[in-house]
C-alpha cells in the first residue's frame, strides 16, 4: 500500500512532483497510522498486561527514531514551523520550567517526561507523511474505525454499573471514553461524503453508529454534551442539501439511541436539561464547588501554577488548611486545570491551541477541491471535532488528553494537504500547467512546492494566496 504517491499522475510529475513527494519517507504514514492506534486511542488499554511494556513510550521513541534518520532536515524543519507544534513545545517546556514550583516536583517531573514525548509523537508525526489526500484518509480512517474496534470490544468484555460502563480495569474510565467516542463520531460522519468505495463508505457508517452509541453506553453527560454539540457544529459548517440531510440523520439516530439508553442516563440528561441539582451542586466533591476552588488557586498561584498534574495535591493542602478530610479531586475541567497547574500563561496557551485549531477547522470546511470539477468541497468534520473536544473540556481533567494532540496534528496535516489542493485550483503564476489529470498541479507549482519545504507563503497570484498574517505569529507562513 504506498499511500505517498499522488493518486494519479500525469507526464509533467516527473519534474516537481515527483521529486517533492519522493522526499517523503514511504513508512511514514504507516507509523503514523501506528501511532494513531496506540497513543491517542488507546487501544493497548483493552490487555492491560501490554502497560508493563509501555507500548505508546515504545513505539513513540521508536517510530520517530527512525523518521528522524530518513526525513529530510527541511521537511523536519517545515513540521516545526506549523503553528499548533511550536505552541504545545512552548505549553511543555513552561511545565518544565515550572516543575522547581510544584508543589509535589516528583510528580510534575512524570508528567513532563514520558507523557510529552508520546504526544508530540502523535502530533508531528503527521506533518512527516505525504501531503496528499489519500494518506490523509487512511489517518482518518484509522482514527475512525480503530477507536470503533476499541469500544466494540469494550461493550463485548466491559460490565455495566450504575448507568455506566467498566472495562478491564485499564486507564481509561467512562468519561473518557465517552468524549473519544464523540469526537471520532465527527470525524466517522466526515468520512461519511468522503469514501468513495462503497464497503469504505458502509464501514464508515457502522463505525460512526457504534461511537454514538459507546457516548450514550458510557453515560458521560460531558461526553453527550460534546456530541450534541459537536454535531450543531458539524450542521452549521455544512452547506446545502447536505446540511438537511444531516439534520435528519442526527435527529433520526438521536432518537433512536434515546429509546435504547439506559434509564439512568436518560434521568441523568433530564435533570441536567432540568436544572435539577445533584451532588455536582451539593457535594464538596463536586464540580461547582471544585470549580469555585479552582479560581481561588489561581488567584494564589496566578504566575506558575501549582505544578503540571499537582491540581489534587492543591486540593489536598487546602483540605488541610480548613481542618477538612476529605477526597483530593480532579479539575474536572481542562481550562481550571491547565491554568492552576500552569499559571496564567498555561492556560492562555491550552485556550491557544485550541483557537487555532477551530480557526483551521472553520477554514478547513470549504478548502478542499474536487480534482476533476474544481468544485469546493464540505469537509466540516474538523471543526466538528475540535469543538466536540472544546465542549468535553468544561467537564473533564484533558489538559494533557492523548487525543487531543493526535487531533491537532490531523488538523494540522489536513491543512497542509488542504493547501497542497488549493494550488491546484489556481497554480501560481510561472507555475508550468501540466497535461494529464488535474490531480497532478499540486505539487507542480514550484513556487508552492518551496514555500512547503521552507514554511514560507508564496508571493500573492490569482490564486487568491493572501499576504498578510492570518492570526498573531504567524506572518510569512502559507494558508489556504
Amino acid at each position: 500500500m504506498a499511500m505517498n504517491a499522488p493518486t494519479t499522475q500525469g507526464p509533467g510529475l516527473a519534474g516537481y512532483a515527483e521529486e517533492f513527494y519522493r522526499r517523503f519517507e514511504v513508512r511514514a504514514p504507516l507509523i503514523t497510522m501506528a501511532l494513531i492506534l496506540i497513543v491517542a486511542v488507546r487501544i493497548h488499554e483493552l490487555v492491560p498486561l501490554l502497560a508493563k511494556i509501555r507500548p505508546a513510550l515504545l513505539l513513540s521513541v521508536l517510530g520517530v527514531g527512525y523518521l528522524f534518520t530518513r526525513t529530510p532536515v527541511d521537511i523536519w524543519r517545515a513540521a516545526f514551523r506549523e503553528p499548533l507544534v511550536k505552541l504545545v513545545i512552548a505549553f511543555y517546556v513552561w511545565a518544565m520550567i515550572g516543575v522547581p514550583f510544584a508543589l509535589y516536583p516528583g510528580l510534575a517531573v512524570d508528567s513532563v517526561t514520558t507523557p510529552v514525548v508520546t504526544q508530540l509523537a502523535v502530533l508531528i508525526a503527521p506533518l512527516l507523511c505525504a501531503p496528499t489526500e489519500d494518506n490523509l484518509r487512511w489517518l482518518q480512517r484509522v482514527y475512525v474505525h480503530g477507536m470503533a474496534a476499541h469500544m466494540l470490544v469494550a461493550f463485548a468484555g466491559g460490565v455495566m454499573g450504575g448507568g455506566r460502563l467498566y472495562t478491564f480495569g485499564g486507564g481509561l474510565d467512562s468519561n473518557d471514553y465517552s468524549a473519544m467516542a464523540a469526537i471520532t463520531f465527527l470525524l466517522g460522519a466526515g468520512l461519511l461524503q468522503t469514501e468513495k468505495k462503497g464497503l469504505w463508505r458502509v464501514l464508515a457508517f457502522v463505525s460512526s453508529a457504534i461511537l454514538a452509541l459507546g457516548v450514550v453506553k458510557n453515560g458521560s453527560r460531558g461526553g453527550t454534551l460534546a456530541l450534541v454539540f459537536g454535531a450543531l457544529v458539524f450542521l452549521i459548517a455544512s452547506r446545502g442539501s447536505r446540511r438537511f440531510l444531516y439534520a435528519v440523520l442526527f435527529v433520526v439516530g438521536g432518537v433512536l439511541i434515546w429509546n435504547v439508553s439506559p434509564y439512568k442516563f436518560r434521568k441523568r440528561m433530564i435533570d441536567l436539561v432540568s436544572g435539577t441539582e445533584d451532588y455536582n451542586y451539593t457535594e464538596y466533591s463536586g464540580r461547582k464547588q471544585v470549580w469555585a476552588r479552582a479560581n481561588i488557586y489561581i488567584q494564589r498561584h496566578p504566575a506558575m501554577g501549582v505544578g503540571i498534574a499537582n491540581f489534587p495535591i492543591m486540593e489536598g493542602q487546602y483540605l488541610e488548611e480548613q481542618g477538612k478530610v476529605g477526597k483530593w479531586s480532579a479539575a474536572h475541567n481542562a481550562y481550571y486545570q491547565s491554568t492552576v497547574e500552569l499559571g496564567l500563561p498555561g492556560g492562555s496557551m491550552f485556550i491557544g491551541m485550541l483557537l487555532i485549531a477551530l480557526y483551521k477547522g472553520w477554514r478547513l470546511r470549504r478548502a478542499f477541491r474536487d480534482t476533476a470539477s474544481g468544485e469546493r468541497l464540505n469537509r466540516p468534520e474538523y471543526v466538528a471535532a475540535i469543538a466536540a473536544f472544546a465542549m468535553a473540556a468544561v467537564f473533564l481533567s484533558h489538559a494533557y488528553f492523548y487525543l487531543l494532540y493526535g487531533l491537532l496534528g490531523l488538523i494540522a496535516f489536513a491543512w497542509r494537504v488542504a493547501g497542497m489542493d488549493r494550488g491546484a485550483a489556481a497554480p501560481m503564476g510561472s507555475a508550468p500547467q501540466l497535461q494529464g489529470s488535474p490531480s497532478a498541479l499540486p505539487a507542480a507549482a514550484p513556487q508552492y512546492v518551496a514555500a512547503l519545504q521552507s514554511g514560507r507563503r508564496p508571493a500573492a497570484t490569482a490564486g487568491g494566496w493572501r499576504s498578510r498574517a492570518r492570526w498573531p505569529g504567524q506572518r510569512g507562513r502559507f494558508a489556504p
